[in-house]
């Protein structure tokens, strides 16, 4: 399933929504800047979406004048598949990616448990990339030129500071702050 089905599919298990209630919502939360989603391809989403059986749509009156609105909600399959996407966003191994993005806007989806084996296997991961960068012969040996040595001096500290900030994520998981003291493994989502 690709980033932009899983957007879509997470913003109609917030609540049932019609194409142009989904635009909105990806504007105002700045969607945008991490999701490869365009206006114009929200209604082929959402059919793609009904014809793998992860949402379902149905007329809605107007409220006033004007036609009736087509809206989405989403299936018990489409919930499985939703979470399943959100547990690989955020054990993502690859850097700067979306998916792990997409995995920190739904992550009350996951119960607190799964949640941080997932941010644990990305962190085994980063720390894992970061001792190879840092082993690299670009950064050990004379006789790079500097611009291939500035490719490994600037990914560094930004997967330093990552790290840093998986721990302090991890850490306010764990206190319960990140569920606002609610453990959501309990409940039905």
């Amino acid at each position: 399933m690709t980033n932009a089905e899983l957007v879509i599919l997470s913003l109609i298990a917030e609540c049932p929504r019609h194409g142009y209630d989904l635009e909105k919502v990806i504007e105002e939360r700045g969607m945008r800047n991490w999701t490869e989603i365009a206006f114009s391809s929200i209604y082929f989403l959402l059919n793609k979406l009904v014809k793998e059986g992860l949402v379902i749509g149905y007329s809605q009156p107007a409220a006033g004048r004007g036609p009736a609105k087509k809206v989405y909600s989403i299936t018990k399959t489409g919930i499985i598949e939703l979470k399943e996407g959100v547990r690989a966003g955020l054990s993502a191994k690859e850097l700067g990616t979306q998916a792990f993005m997409l995995g920190l806007s739904c992550l009350p989806l996951l119960p607190q448990d799964e949640v941080l084996n997932a941010l644990r296997e990305r962190k085994l991961f980063l720390l894992g990339r970061l001792e190879e960068l840092q082993k690299h012969p670009a950064l050990i040996e004379p006789g790079y030129p500097p611009h291939v040595k500035a490719m490994f001096t600037y990914s560094l500290p930004l997967l330093q500071a990552e790290l840093e900030w998986l721990e302090n994520f991890i850490q306010e998981i764990k206190k319960g702050n990140v569920y606002y003291g609610k453990d959501r493994s309990e409940e039905e989502v």
